[in-house]
Protein backbone atom coordinates (compact mmCIF):
# COMPACT_ATOMS: atom_id res chain seq x y z
CA UNK A 1 0.00 0.00 0.00
CA UNK A 2 1.30 3.33 -1.10
CA UNK A 3 0.93 6.80 0.98
CA UNK A 4 -0.88 9.23 -0.75
CA UNK A 5 -0.66 12.60 -1.02
CA UNK A 6 -2.54 14.48 1.37
CA UNK A 7 -5.17 17.10 -0.65
CA UNK A 8 -4.30 16.13 -3.91
CA UNK A 9 -7.04 15.33 -6.23
CA UNK A 10 -7.61 13.88 -9.00
CA UNK A 11 -10.24 14.45 -11.33
CA UNK A 12 -11.22 11.32 -13.84
CA UNK A 13 -13.86 13.42 -16.01
CA UNK A 14 -15.26 13.55 -20.04
CA UNK A 15 -12.45 14.81 -22.17
CA UNK A 16 -10.49 17.90 -23.16
CA UNK A 17 -13.36 20.09 -24.95
CA UNK A 18 -15.09 20.49 -21.57
CA UNK A 19 -12.59 22.71 -19.91
CA UNK A 20 -15.20 25.64 -18.85
CA UNK A 21 -16.50 23.10 -16.56
CA UNK A 22 -13.24 21.95 -15.43
CA UNK A 23 -11.98 25.06 -14.71
CA UNK A 24 -14.94 25.35 -12.18
CA UNK A 25 -14.01 22.63 -10.08
CA UNK A 26 -9.84 22.83 -10.47
CA UNK A 27 -10.43 26.83 -9.31
CA UNK A 28 -13.01 26.09 -6.30
CA UNK A 29 -10.94 23.36 -5.04
CA UNK A 30 -8.07 25.22 -5.31
CA UNK A 31 -9.23 27.87 -3.60
CA UNK A 32 -10.02 25.60 -0.82
CA UNK A 33 -6.49 24.14 -0.76
CA UNK A 34 -6.20 20.90 -2.91
CA UNK A 35 -3.92 20.10 -5.30
CA UNK A 36 -6.46 19.15 -8.00
CA UNK A 37 -5.64 17.51 -11.88
CA UNK A 38 -7.72 17.11 -14.45
CA UNK A 39 -6.83 13.68 -16.74
CA UNK A 40 -9.46 12.63 -19.71
CA UNK A 41 -11.17 9.35 -19.11
CA UNK A 42 -13.81 9.12 -22.52
CA UNK A 43 -13.82 10.25 -26.19
CA UNK A 44 -16.94 10.98 -27.38
CA UNK A 45 -18.53 10.34 -31.11
CA UNK A 46 -21.54 12.38 -32.56
CA UNK A 47 -24.13 9.99 -33.68
CA UNK A 48 -27.94 10.39 -35.38
CA UNK A 49 -27.14 14.00 -35.77
CA UNK A 50 -29.65 13.80 -39.49
CA UNK A 51 -32.40 12.56 -36.87
CA UNK A 52 -31.71 15.13 -34.74
CA UNK A 53 -32.04 17.86 -37.32
CA UNK A 54 -34.84 15.94 -38.08
CA UNK A 55 -37.01 16.83 -34.75
CA UNK A 56 -35.41 20.02 -34.21
CA UNK A 57 -36.62 20.91 -37.39
CA UNK A 58 -40.37 19.75 -36.34
CA UNK A 59 -41.09 21.42 -33.12
CA UNK A 60 -44.85 20.98 -33.31
CA UNK A 61 -44.24 17.28 -32.75
CA UNK A 62 -42.97 17.92 -28.94
CA UNK A 63 -44.01 19.79 -25.85
CA UNK A 64 -40.72 20.00 -24.83
CA UNK A 65 -37.00 19.20 -24.99
CA UNK A 66 -34.95 17.23 -22.31
CA UNK A 67 -31.10 17.59 -22.38
CA UNK A 68 -28.60 14.88 -20.21
CA UNK A 69 -24.87 16.48 -20.57
CA UNK A 70 -23.53 19.40 -22.22
CA UNK A 71 -22.58 16.98 -24.33
CA UNK A 72 -26.13 16.61 -25.87
CA UNK A 73 -26.12 20.00 -26.60
CA UNK A 74 -23.16 20.11 -28.58
CA UNK A 75 -25.17 17.94 -30.48
CA UNK A 76 -27.93 20.41 -31.19
CA UNK A 77 -25.26 23.21 -31.93
CA UNK A 78 -23.78 20.55 -34.77
CA UNK A 79 -26.94 19.47 -36.31
CA UNK A 80 -28.70 22.95 -35.94
CA UNK A 81 -27.32 25.89 -38.21
CA UNK A 82 -29.79 28.01 -37.77
CA UNK A 83 -29.47 29.01 -33.98
CA UNK A 84 -32.49 31.47 -34.44
CA UNK A 85 -34.94 28.72 -34.69
CA UNK A 86 -33.98 27.56 -31.25
CA UNK A 87 -34.19 31.34 -30.32
CA UNK A 88 -37.88 31.69 -31.78
CA UNK A 89 -39.22 28.26 -31.57
CA UNK A 90 -37.89 26.19 -28.66
CA UNK A 91 -37.03 29.06 -25.91
CA UNK A 92 -40.76 28.98 -25.81
CA UNK A 93 -41.02 25.14 -25.10
CA UNK A 94 -40.04 23.52 -21.96
CA UNK A 95 -36.44 22.38 -21.45
CA UNK A 96 -35.22 20.58 -18.82
CA UNK A 97 -31.55 19.82 -18.15
CA UNK A 98 -29.51 17.37 -15.64
CA UNK A 99 -27.18 19.54 -13.80
CA UNK A 100 -25.93 23.20 -13.86
CA UNK A 101 -23.52 22.23 -16.60
CA UNK A 102 -26.14 21.12 -18.66
CA UNK A 103 -28.09 24.06 -17.96
CA UNK A 104 -25.26 27.12 -18.37
CA UNK A 105 -24.38 25.08 -22.25
CA UNK A 106 -28.34 25.30 -23.29
CA UNK A 107 -28.60 28.94 -22.47
CA UNK A 108 -25.64 29.81 -24.55
CA UNK A 109 -27.53 28.93 -27.47
CA UNK A 110 -30.74 30.38 -26.21
CA UNK A 111 -32.52 27.66 -24.73
CA UNK A 112 -34.65 28.53 -21.46
CA UNK A 113 -33.94 25.80 -18.65
CA UNK A 114 -36.23 24.12 -16.05
CA UNK A 115 -34.81 21.67 -13.33
CA UNK A 116 -31.35 22.07 -13.64
CA UNK A 117 -31.11 21.65 -9.62
CA UNK A 118 -31.65 17.94 -10.26
CA UNK A 119 -28.72 16.29 -10.24
CA UNK A 120 -29.24 12.57 -12.20
CA UNK A 121 -31.99 11.54 -14.17
CA UNK A 122 -33.60 10.09 -11.55
CA UNK A 123 -34.55 13.77 -9.45
CA UNK A 124 -35.42 15.15 -13.53
CA UNK A 125 -37.53 12.69 -13.69
CA UNK A 126 -39.73 13.60 -10.38
CA UNK A 127 -39.14 17.18 -11.30
CA UNK A 128 -41.49 16.43 -14.19
CA UNK A 129 -45.13 15.90 -14.78
CA UNK A 130 -45.14 12.01 -15.17
CA UNK A 131 -47.81 10.56 -18.18
CA UNK A 132 -46.14 12.06 -20.88
CA UNK A 133 -44.69 10.40 -23.95
CA UNK A 134 -41.07 10.63 -24.81
CA UNK A 135 -38.97 10.00 -27.29
CA UNK A 136 -35.55 8.56 -27.21
CA UNK A 137 -32.80 9.99 -29.31
CA UNK A 138 -28.94 8.81 -28.24
CA UNK A 139 -26.82 11.73 -30.04
CA UNK A 140 -23.49 10.71 -29.14
CA UNK A 141 -21.19 7.43 -28.15
CA UNK A 142 -18.86 7.29 -25.43
CA UNK A 143 -15.04 5.28 -25.70
CA UNK A 144 -12.04 5.27 -23.64
CA UNK A 145 -9.18 7.51 -23.97
CA UNK A 146 -6.83 6.13 -25.02
CA UNK A 147 -3.74 7.68 -23.23
CA UNK A 148 -5.37 7.16 -20.29
CA UNK A 149 -2.74 4.55 -18.76
CA UNK A 150 0.01 6.47 -19.84
CA UNK A 151 -1.88 9.92 -18.12
CA UNK A 152 -2.25 7.89 -15.07
CA UNK A 153 1.38 7.11 -15.02
CA UNK A 154 2.82 10.36 -15.38
CA UNK A 155 0.41 11.86 -12.90
CA UNK A 156 1.83 8.69 -10.18
CA UNK A 157 5.26 9.37 -11.27
CA UNK A 158 4.87 13.57 -11.15
CA UNK A 159 2.73 13.26 -7.82
CA UNK A 160 2.42 9.84 -6.23
CA UNK A 161 -1.08 8.93 -5.87
CA UNK A 162 -3.79 11.14 -4.97
CA UNK A 163 -6.05 11.87 -1.37
CA UNK A 164 -9.27 11.67 -3.23
CA UNK A 165 -9.76 10.16 -7.07
CA UNK A 166 -12.97 11.42 -8.21
CA UNK A 167 -15.14 9.78 -10.65
CA UNK A 168 -17.91 11.50 -12.60
CA UNK A 169 -19.65 9.17 -14.79
CA UNK A 170 -20.64 4.82 -14.57
CA UNK A 171 -18.45 4.80 -17.78
CA UNK A 172 -15.64 6.92 -16.68
CA UNK A 173 -15.69 4.23 -13.64
CA UNK A 174 -15.73 1.25 -16.43
CA UNK A 175 -13.27 2.71 -18.44
CA UNK A 176 -11.09 3.71 -16.28
CA UNK A 177 -10.88 0.85 -13.59
CA UNK A 178 -9.03 -1.71 -15.62
CA UNK A 179 -6.20 0.96 -15.76
CA UNK A 180 -6.52 1.71 -12.03
CA UNK A 181 -6.26 -1.96 -11.00
CA UNK A 182 -2.82 -2.47 -12.80
CA UNK A 183 -1.49 0.87 -11.32
CA UNK A 184 -2.28 0.39 -7.59
CA UNK A 185 -4.83 2.41 -7.09
CA UNK A 186 -7.41 -0.01 -6.37
CA UNK A 187 -7.11 -1.68 -3.05
CA UNK A 188 -4.89 1.36 -1.69
CA UNK A 189 -6.63 1.95 1.09
CA UNK A 190 -5.13 5.99 1.16
CA UNK A 191 -6.95 6.79 -1.52
CA UNK A 192 -10.64 7.40 -1.26
CA UNK A 193 -13.06 7.09 -4.01
CA UNK A 194 -15.61 9.93 -4.26
CA UNK A 195 -18.43 9.85 -7.07
CA UNK A 196 -21.04 12.14 -8.60
CA UNK A 197 -23.94 10.91 -7.83
CA UNK A 198 -25.66 8.03 -6.82
CA UNK A 199 -25.26 5.97 -10.34
CA UNK A 200 -21.77 6.56 -10.21
CA UNK A 201 -21.76 5.56 -6.97
CA UNK A 202 -23.56 2.40 -7.65
CA UNK A 203 -20.69 1.67 -10.89
CA UNK A 204 -17.98 2.07 -8.62
CA UNK A 205 -19.57 -0.06 -5.39
CA UNK A 206 -20.32 -2.82 -8.41
CA UNK A 207 -16.45 -2.88 -9.23
CA UNK A 208 -16.12 -3.75 -5.88
CA UNK A 209 -14.65 -0.73 -4.28
CA UNK A 210 -15.91 1.46 -1.23
CA UNK A 211 -16.96 4.82 -1.87
CA UNK A 212 -15.94 7.21 0.37
CA UNK A 213 -18.37 10.38 -0.51
CA UNK A 214 -21.19 11.02 -2.87
CA UNK A 215 -22.05 14.47 -4.13
CA UNK A 216 -25.53 15.11 -4.31
CA UNK A 217 -24.92 17.01 -7.49
CA UNK A 218 -22.47 17.48 -10.06
CA UNK A 219 -21.11 20.78 -9.33
CA UNK A 220 -17.79 22.08 -7.84
CA UNK A 221 -19.58 23.57 -5.69
CA UNK A 222 -21.32 20.11 -3.87
CA UNK A 223 -18.18 18.58 -4.43
CA UNK A 224 -16.21 21.21 -2.73
CA UNK A 225 -18.31 20.50 0.47
CA UNK A 226 -18.30 17.17 0.67
CA UNK A 227 -14.36 16.66 0.70
CA UNK A 228 -13.96 19.89 3.13
CA UNK A 229 -16.44 18.69 5.23
CA UNK A 230 -14.48 15.59 5.86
Amino acid sequence: MSDCRKKSVLLLKGDKKENMDDDLFVSMLSQNGFEVTCIPVLGFQFVNLDLLHKAIYHPDEYSSLLLTSPRAVEAISKAVADKELLHSVWSRKPTYAVGSATQLSAENIGLKVKGSESGNSEQLADFIIKGINVVCMTVYETSANGNLQKCLEEFIKDKGFPEYLVFFSPSGVNFAFPHLQKLGFLGNHDVKHVAIGPTTEKAILTQGEKVFGVAAQPTAQHLCQLLTDV
